[in-house]
């Protein structure tokens, strides 16, 4: 992913990596939960819920998509960990963290009830056409 001019980045160091936050990749998060949810107004407690949402179907796709499909895993975390920071900066550590966990549960039960192929393939066919490209083929 390129950043344009004028883009903010920041440095932040996860477990001895180095993940790279950019406003640019917030727009990414946020665009991407106004495209997935109904045209209404929502609280700013509902966004950063959808945020999470967001973040935990890009954690989905880092652990059970890289098995069927070639992903972007850098870009995905990116997204997913702007995603929480946002909500976070919203609800708060002990909340978002805790909403988060829930969400992350109930993705995966969501993926295990579906099947890893099939989430993944429906995830696939979700992103074709969107930027960022998270599925490399």
């Amino acid at each position: 992913m390129r950043l344009a001019a004028g883009d903010r980045c920041d440095v932040l160091a996860i477990d001895g990596e180095t993940v790279v936050r950019c406003r640019a990749l917030i727009s990414v998060a946020v665009i991407t939960v106004m495209h997935a949810s109904p045209a209404v107004a929502q609280t700013q407690e509902e966004q950063a819920l959808a945020l999470l949402r967001a973040s935990s179907a890009q954690s989905a796709i880092i652990t059970f998509c890289g098995k069927h499909y070639a992903i972007d895993g850098t870009t995905a975390l990116r997204i997913s960990q702007t995603a929480r920071d946002v909500a976070t900066k919203v609800l708060g550590q002990a909340q978002a963290n805790a909403a988060f966990k829930d969400e992350l549960a109930r993705r995966y039960a969501e993926v295990k009830e579906i099947g890893e192929q099939q989430w993944c393939a429906e995830q696939r066919a979700a992103f074709a056409d969107g930027a960022p490209q998270i599925f490399k083929n």
